[in-house]
C-alpha cells in the first residue's frame, strides 16, 4: 500500500469544510443578486453598485474557498487508481506510458498528479522522474518475493510481498494477503 491513508483521511475532512463553509458564501452571493434584482427599480444606482460588489466580493471568496478542495479531492481520487498500479507492479518501475494506458489520464496529467501526490505525502515510498514513476521498496521487504498459486488456472505467480500481481495466464488479479500464498 503505497496510500498515506490518514493524510487522505484528514485532507478530505478538511476539504469538506472548506467546501461547506464555500457553499455558504455561494449562498450569500445568491441573496446579493436577489437584493440587486430587488432593489433595482426602488433605490437606483447605488442599490446596484453595492450588491453588484457585495455579489463579486462573496462570489470570489465562495469560488477560492471551493474549487482547490474539489480538485484536491479528485487529485486523491486519483491517487488510489495509480496506488492499485503499483501495487500490481512487481519489478519497481512503472513507466508513465503504462499509467497513460491504464487511466486514460494524459502524460502530464500523471506526472504532475505523481509528483503533487508525493509532494504532500499522500502517495509514500515512491519517486519519479521523467522516465516513470519508480516504487521505492521498504528496506525491511526489498527483494522479497513470494510465490502465489492463482486461484483459476493454478499457475504459479510472484509477486512483493505487501504487493499484488496479474497472472501472465489467465489474468487474473492477486494480492499478497490471498490464501493461496506459499
Amino acid at each position: 500500500m503505497y496510500l498515506n491513508k490518514l493524510k487522505i483521511e484528514s485532507t478530505k475532512a478538511f476539504c469538506n469544510v472548506l467546501i461547506a463553509v464555500g457553499a455558504f458564501f455561494w449562498f450569500l452571493a445568491a441573496l446579493f443578486v436577489v437584493f440587486i434584482i430587488n432593489y433595482l427599480f426602488v433605490d437606483g444606482m447605488l442599490a446596484i453598485v453595492g450588491g453588484g460588489f457585495m455579489t463579486l466580493l462573496t462570489g470570489g471568496i465562495a469560488s477560492a474557498l471551493t474549487f482547490p478542495p474539489i480538485l484536491l479531492k479528485r487529485r486523491m481520487y486519483r491517487a488510489e487508481k495509480y496506488n492499485r498500479i503499483f501495487e500490481e507492479d512487481y519489478d519497481g518501475m512503472v513507466p508513465y506510458s503504462a499509467f497513460e494506458k491504464l487511466t486514460g489520464f494524459t502524460g502530464q496529467r500523471v506526472r504532475t498528479d505523481i509528483r503533487v501526490l508525493t509532494d504532500k505525502n499522500i502517495l509514500r515510498n515512491v519517486t519519479y522522474g521523467w522516465e516513470g514513476a519508480m516504487v521505492i521498496m521498504m528496506p525491511d521487504t526489498e527483494g522479497d518475493f513470494i510465490s502465489v498459486d492463482c486461484p483459476h488456472c493454478g499457475a504459479q505467480v510472484q509477486m512483493r510481498v505487501g504487493g499484488g500481481a496479474r497472472c501472465v495466464h489467465c489474468g487474473t488479479y492477486l494480492r499478497s494477503e490471498s490464501e493461496y500464498v506459499h
